[in-house]
């Protein structure tokens, strides 16, 4: 038997037995000094390691089993199996929209996402994605006479230009396959991202903190759809409210459009839903929206540092776009149902990722929270590997491996449909036929700083 322990106050017994003239030796997902494994024919030693399924996975080691195993595959399976392969799940793009208005400048808020933003598509994980990176505001327009009588040529006493509503129709970093190049290549999309980050800062001469979210997103919609990929993500990172309505020309727009008592210039947070879940339930090509509210997110109006904002609760608009935009993967005990009402109060757990509160902000934080909006939006569904020439699959002979931060683990198939295994790792089959990793084996291996999925057909599938 293999003694699997998991970290939330118990342990469960597997039957180990694998095929093919093998068993399953120790590995980092055995725990105990002197259990024993038994297959039909052989026999291993498990060594004293462990698995902690809780917020990651960790573990010591095992040794490899006496009689039927191999040093150089997982488990006893380069006994047994046929061939290995690593696991991938199906191609996604990724487009991060970035606010970039003068508010942005305080705190350091520009500098915390630069540093947040390559951190994060550095991890290998993102090797199988495209990246790509929209920037607003990107340009001025003529200011609204609600802001300048007259259209003056100082607008603002400093503004002749007008106000930074200018917004990106084709984003400033194109979407391209990421590949293993990282940020300190010559050349590549991270290089790309890196490059162009840290050449720009925020547009800190518009006293207007002119904010065009709404056109930035329309624009940033236009351009996924037209990437021919399996999944679209978009990954708005911003500080408030939208603005530049008064100038969009948009009479739909206009006539939700909200005014602070100056100008009706304020995005409608209906307007926006409007726009976000349209781009979620596009037939032909569905676009995910998350939305991370940086400092400054959870303004009620008034005033952010000079900058005014938006003339209602920001963290109620925020988590209603978080909704919209990717209903599945919001956290489920997060105030779905609310809705947005000018006068509403702050939710008690927003949707978004709020990471508002300064104490919650940093590089750190934010490059895992862009790491963990990859997991969700792409799930932990695998494509079986294609055999080698000459080679089948045999559903009933197929095992799963993970490596989870340089440490490998053995994944058991469930038994039992029902099993959510929330407590205890495993996987399943889906309708298509395709490895789905299933609960905490999930929530592990989409959170892991870096993780690999692999699979090895030949030996009798390790049932849990």
């Amino acid at each position: 038997m293999q003694l699997w322990h998991y970290g939330l106050g118990f342990s469960l017994a597997l039957g180990a037995g694998v095929g093919g003239g093998c068993a399953a030796g120790g590995r980092n997902n055995v725990t105990g000094t002197g259990g024993a494994t038994t297959g039909p024919s052989g026999s291993g030693n498990a060594g004293s390691g462990g698995v902690m399924f809780t917020t990651g996975i960790t573990g010591s080691g095992g040794t490899t089993g006496s009689a039927g195993g191999d040093a150089g595959a997982p488990d006893g399976f380069g006994a047994c199996s046929k061939f290995s392969a690593e696991a991938k799940q199906a191609p996604a793009a990724m487009l991060i929209v970035l606010d970039r208005s003068a508010s942005m400048s305080l705190l350091n808020k520009w500098g915390t996402a630069q540093l947040a933003i390559v951190q994060a598509i550095d991890e290998d994980v993102f090797d199988t994605m495209s990246l790509g990176m929209s920037v607003f505001p990107s340009g001025y327009v003529g200011a609204p006479d609600c802001l300048c009588p007259g259209g003056g040529p100082t607008c603002f006493g400093v503004l002749p230009m007008g106000v930074a509503c200018g917004y990106p129709t084709l984003p400033q970093v194109p979407i391209q396959p990421a590949g293993t190049s990282k940020s300190a290549a010559p050349m590549g999309v991270r290089h790309d991202l890196y490059s162009w980050l840290t050449g720009h800062s925020p547009e800190v001469a518009d006293q207007s903190d002119a904010s065009p979210i709404y056109d930035s997103l329309k624009d940033a919609y236009a351009v996924l759809k037209t990437v021919n990929i399996a999944k679209r993500l978009v990954v708005l990172i911003t500080d408030g409210g939208g603005s530049c309505t008064s100038v969009s020309g948009d009479p739909a727009r206009l006539g939700k459009a909200i005014s602070d008592g100056m100008c009706q210039d304020w995005e409608s947070p209906l307007a926006m839903n409007a726009l976000i879940s349209a781009a979620a339930t596009d037939a032909q090509a569905p676009i995910d929206t998350f939305v991370v509210g940086v400092p400054g997110s959870n303004s009620h109006g008034g005033m952010q540092g000079a900058y005014a904002t938006a003339p209602y609760s920001m963290l109620l608009a925020l988590s209603t776009y978080a909704v919209s935009g990717s209903p599945t993967t919001v956290d489920p005990t997060c105030d779905k149902g609310a809705t947005f009402t000018q006068g509403a109060a702050d939710p008690a757990h927003p949707c978004h990722i709020d990471l508002s509160n300064g104490a919650s902000f940093s590089s750190g934080a934010l490059a895992k929270t862009i790491a963990n909006i990859r997991g969700s939006a792409l799930g932990c569904v695998y494509d079986l590997p294609p055999a080698p020439m000459g080679e089948t699959i045999d559903k009933s002979q197929v095992n799963v491996v993970v490596t989870i931060n340089g440490m490998d683990y053995t994944v058991p198939k469930r038994k039992d449909p029902s099993d959510m295994c929330l407590t205890s790792p495993c996987w399943d089959y889906d309708a298509q036929g395709k490895v789905d990793l299933i609960g905490i084996t999930c929530s592990t291996v989409s959170t892991a700083a870096t993780a690999k999925v692999e699979v090895y057909v030949g030996c009798a599938t390790i049932l849990k």
